[in-house]
């Protein structure tokens, strides 16, 4: 049986606004960022870590910035999976239904981050079995939020990033005022440790400003999945496309405010062994605002991260399970909308590395690794975009000339290419072989499962806002 493509009628709108969008877009990228890999970036290049991040936050918005005209132009019912059924065809949209499995342990990334603060803020949670209890504990606990439905997750999403800025700002604020060494100053030798390019230890990559950037740029990048709301947001054409543009100089106020401040009042050596900003905090604070800034800043962070990545995996796993390549019963929803199964291997996937104790450099490694692979099959989509949406491209509210626009989908493409070769040099050669080997794999099932038939695609794309109804006399 071939595969068989229904374009799915636009629903009506959904219920998250402009303000709740936001808060989902901040809240999936800050956990994954200034929280989790600011100091590893710090004991890569020292003084100019604030610089990198800035670089990092450029190279990131134009990574993600075809997007921008893509929800400017298309309402996505299933975020990437639905763009790719539509635009770039059913055997592209079956290699990312497989591949995007591997996604799922980005989870692991933000429960071993969070424990890991926790131990440093209590000693007595600083070994390896606590460490892996708080994890899974922390995962444990969203997995259920996520159960109840995205209106009580978008609800605490809108809370905890309200919560996660105003602590963050207030870090960088304070901490940039009782900064004590020359981190604006080119000529000292503790500004790049590892010179501007790339160090290798080993053959890995191991320091380096330019090493830095790319470490820093996987946190530059999240919003982006912002997109996945169009379903469910009230309008998402106008929208969404406006939060991605409002979260890049978000992220340069808070991330840049945050890495000088964190680089500003501590050397290199006085971190140590530590991977958190807990030590930072302890000299820029007293002692109850310290708890304040630990609370509402890291660990609002990482969980508010943790959140609304169940959210956004689900609803693109789901979709292809809807579609047929991934089992039905596997997407099956509970009474609040919420995909029971899929949640639960997420929630699985991610404590696996966890329990395995992989340090937070090799997991965003490998995240890095497979979100790269993902934006050479969004290549293809993203420039059939104005070929197969000539009104809508040209009524879009960002429109910009096709050669432009296609010029930044290659500029696009290129900054992934760049990251997929330094989150491979950045592992143990047989890591980064298993790594893309079992991409490999995945789209290889991809590949067999367009041939085999048996699909029933339904492209949740729509070129228009579907209104609420007028109530009829």
């Amino acid at each position: 049986m071939a595969v068989n493509i229904i374009k799915e009628p636009a629903p009506k709108s959904g219920t998250l606004g402009r303000i709740e969008l936001y808060a989902l877009a901040i809240g999936q990228v800050i956990g994954a960022g200034v929280i989790t890999l600011i100091v590893p970036a710090i004991k890569m290049t020292g003084y100019s870590a604030w610089l990198a991040y800035f670089m990092a936050i450029i190279m990131g918005f134009v990574m993600i910035l075809p997007f921008v005209f893509v929800s400017s132009t298309l309402r996505l019912g299933g975020g990437n999976y639905s763009m790719l059924c539509d635009l770039a065809g059913p055997t592209a949209s079956g290699i990312f239904a497989f591949a995007y499995l591997t996604q799922c342990l980005s989870l692991s990334l933000f429960g071993a981050s969070a424990s890991a603060y926790f131990g440093d803020i209590i000693p007595a949670l600083g070994g390896t079995i606590p460490r892996i209890i708080v994890g899974v504990s922390l995962l444990t606990f969203f997995f259920v939020v996520n159960l109840l439905g995205v209106d009580v997750m978008a609800k605490a999403q809108k809370l905890m990033t309200w919560l996660l800025i105003a602590a963050l700002l207030l870090f960088a604020i304070v901490g940039i005022f009782k900064m004590k060494l020359p981190i604006f100053d080119f000529a000292d030798p503790n500004f790049l440790i590892n010179g501007w390019g790339i160090t290798f230890t080993g053959g890995q990559i191991s320091g380096g400003f330019t090493g830095a950037v790319l470490l820093f740029v996987y946190s530059c990048q999240g919003y982006y999945m912002t997109t996945a709301y169009g379903r469910d947001a009230k309008n998402a054409k106008r929208d969404i496309p406006v939060v991605l543009l409002l979260s890049a100089p978000t992220l340069t106020v808070l991330y840049v405010g945050v890495a000088m401040a964190g680089v500003g009042v501590m050397s290199v050596s006085e971190y140590g062994a530590s991977t958190t900003l807990v030590f930072a905090a302890q000299r820029i604070f007293p002692a109850w605002l310290f708890y304040f800034f630990i609370i509402g800043g890291p660990i609002m962070a990482l969980l508010s991260t943790l959140n609304s990545s169940f959210a956004y995996n689900a609803i693109t796993i789901g979709q292809s399970c809807d579609d047929g390549w991934l089992p039905a019963s596997f997407g099956k929803k509970n009474a609040q909308g919420s995909r029971v199964l899929i949640l639960t291997f997420m929630y699985v996937l991610g404590i696996i590395p966890i329990i395995f104790g992989l340090s937070i450099t090799v997991i965003t490694n490998m995240v890095q690794l497979f979100t790269s692979f993902f934006a050479f099959l969004n290549f293809v989509a993203l420039i059939r975009l104005p070929g197969k949406y000539p009104e809508a491209w040209k009524k879009s509210r960002f429109h910009i000339p096709d050669g432009l626009y296609f010029a930044v989908c290659v500029l696009s493409l290129s900054g992934f290419i760049v990251v997929f070769w330094k989150s491979c040099l950045s592992m143990t050669p047989a890591l980064a072989i298993t790594n893309v080997a079992a991409l490999l794999a995945m789209a290889a099932i991809g590949v067999w499962r367009a041939k085999r038939g048996n699909i029933e695609i339904h492209t949740s794309v729509w070129a228009d806002d579907q209104k609420q109804p007028t109530p009829q006399n």
